[in-house]
């Protein structure tokens, strides 16, 4: 008997969230742009995540993404697995052949869901709806009643976790 998991996608917009960030976080903390500060970098991340994830079709970007991901990373690390079970020498495996390789994959990957979930944007005479059935028209004219005072409450949140977080 198999395990219902479909509930998970009710975590989805968590994950899409938390995914952003981290890799958002790990360029800034790596490339250094903004410093070494580790509290800019955290405020910075949380809000680019927070800002990526408001717009309905990058949410749906991300959620399409994250499983080829996840299956690509997989698929990568069992060939380097039976590859290291096999020969002992990763050496002959971990070239930058391999490594294009991968790369080529993942941005097909992107280009393939760019495609999937912007097409719309392309087709301007389709109606984007949501799940519950409304158009993004509608959604946008209900939240614009109380967007400035969410976007002020959501930067004020993004400091004190930032903050919150960061400190020694």
């Amino acid at each position: 008997m198999a395990i219902d998991i479909s509930g998970i996608y009710f975590f989805m917009p968590v994950f899409s969230f938390l995914f952003v960030f981290l890799i958002v976080y790990a360029i800034l903390a790596k490339t250094k742009i903004l410093g070494d500060s580790t509290f800019v970098n955290f405020l910075v991340s949380f809000i680019m995540a927070i800002i990526f994830m408001s717009f309905s079709s990058l949410d749906l970007y991300v959620k399409t993404i994250i499983p080829w991901f996840i299956v690509l990373f997989i698929s990568v690390f069992l060939v380097l697995l039976i590859a290291g079970l096999s020969t002992k020498e990763l050496d002959k495996i971990m070239t930058k052949g391999f490594a294009w390789i991968v790369i080529i994959i993942l941005l097909i990957i992107f280009l393939i869901s760019a495609i999937k979930v912007f097409n719309p944007v392309f087709h301007p005479d389709l109606i984007i709806t949501s799940g519950e059935g409304t158009s993004l028209v509608e959604q946008i004219s209900y939240a614009s009643g109380g967007r400035v005072f969410g976007t002020i409450l959501l930067i004020v949140i993004a400091v004190i976790v930032s903050w919150v977080l960061t400190r020694k």
